[in-house]
Protein backbone atom coordinates (compact mmCIF):
# COMPACT_ATOMS: atom_id res chain seq x y z
CA UNK A 1 0.00 0.00 0.00
CA UNK A 2 1.12 3.55 -0.73
CA UNK A 3 0.29 6.92 0.75
CA UNK A 4 -1.46 9.06 -1.87
CA UNK A 5 -2.07 12.19 0.22
CA UNK A 6 -1.67 13.85 3.60
CA UNK A 7 -4.05 16.28 5.28
CA UNK A 8 -3.11 18.44 8.24
CA UNK A 9 -4.97 18.04 11.52
CA UNK A 10 -5.33 21.12 13.72
CA UNK A 11 -2.55 22.74 11.75
CA UNK A 12 -4.36 24.90 9.20
CA UNK A 13 -2.08 26.64 6.76
CA UNK A 14 -4.11 28.25 3.97
CA UNK A 15 -5.00 31.88 4.60
CA UNK A 16 -7.43 34.12 2.76
CA UNK A 17 -5.83 36.66 0.51
CA UNK A 18 -5.62 37.66 -3.11
CA UNK A 19 -5.51 34.08 -4.34
CA UNK A 20 -9.22 33.23 -4.06
CA UNK A 21 -9.10 30.94 -1.03
CA UNK A 22 -12.39 30.76 0.85
CA UNK A 23 -11.10 31.36 4.35
CA UNK A 24 -8.24 30.90 6.71
CA UNK A 25 -7.15 27.93 8.75
CA UNK A 26 -8.12 25.40 6.10
CA UNK A 27 -6.33 22.03 6.19
CA UNK A 28 -3.06 21.76 4.31
CA UNK A 29 -3.26 18.92 1.78
CA UNK A 30 -0.29 17.27 0.06
CA UNK A 31 -1.07 14.90 -2.83
CA UNK A 32 1.26 12.67 -4.85
CA UNK A 33 1.44 13.89 -8.46
CA UNK A 34 0.36 17.45 -7.62
CA UNK A 35 2.32 20.60 -6.90
CA UNK A 36 3.08 21.75 -3.36
CA UNK A 37 1.59 24.97 -2.00
CA UNK A 38 3.13 27.38 0.46
CA UNK A 39 1.33 28.49 3.64
CA UNK A 40 -0.62 31.16 1.77
CA UNK A 41 -1.97 28.93 -0.97
CA UNK A 42 0.57 29.98 -3.61
CA UNK A 43 1.56 27.10 -5.88
CA UNK A 44 5.24 26.16 -5.81
CA UNK A 45 7.05 24.83 -8.86
CA UNK A 46 7.68 21.37 -7.35
CA UNK A 47 5.63 18.19 -7.67
CA UNK A 48 5.17 15.60 -4.93
CA UNK A 49 6.61 12.32 -6.21
CA UNK A 50 6.27 10.06 -3.16
CA UNK A 51 5.13 10.09 0.48
CA UNK A 52 6.47 7.58 3.03
CA UNK A 53 5.75 6.81 6.67
CA UNK A 54 8.64 6.09 9.04
CA UNK A 55 8.94 5.30 12.69
CA UNK A 56 11.94 4.68 14.87
CA UNK A 57 13.33 4.81 18.35
CA UNK A 58 16.37 7.07 18.19
CA UNK A 59 15.52 8.48 21.60
CA UNK A 60 13.49 7.43 24.62
CA UNK A 61 10.24 8.66 23.06
CA UNK A 62 10.63 7.37 19.52
CA UNK A 63 9.26 9.25 16.55
CA UNK A 64 6.82 8.92 13.68
CA UNK A 65 7.23 11.02 10.54
CA UNK A 66 6.11 11.35 6.94
CA UNK A 67 8.77 12.03 4.34
CA UNK A 68 7.53 13.94 1.31
CA UNK A 69 9.77 13.50 -1.75
CA UNK A 70 9.52 16.19 -4.44
CA UNK A 71 10.61 16.73 -8.03
CA UNK A 72 13.32 19.19 -6.97
CA UNK A 73 15.15 16.35 -5.18
CA UNK A 74 14.30 17.52 -1.67
CA UNK A 75 12.72 15.50 1.12
CA UNK A 76 10.41 17.36 3.48
CA UNK A 77 9.90 15.80 6.93
CA UNK A 78 6.51 16.20 8.61
CA UNK A 79 5.38 15.03 12.07
CA UNK A 80 3.01 12.07 11.77
CA UNK A 81 0.84 13.21 14.68
CA UNK A 82 -0.14 16.37 12.76
CA UNK A 83 -1.27 14.69 9.51
CA UNK A 84 -3.78 12.06 8.39
CA UNK A 85 -2.64 9.80 5.56
CA UNK A 86 -4.83 8.56 2.72
CA UNK A 87 -3.58 5.10 1.70
CA UNK A 88 -4.21 3.27 -1.58
CA UNK A 89 -3.02 0.09 -3.29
Amino acid sequence: MKIVSLQSVGLGAIFSGGNGTAGFNEPYIITVGENLYDGRGEELDVTVTEINYQQGDFDAYGFEIYTVHTSDGHIRVLPADKYIADWSE
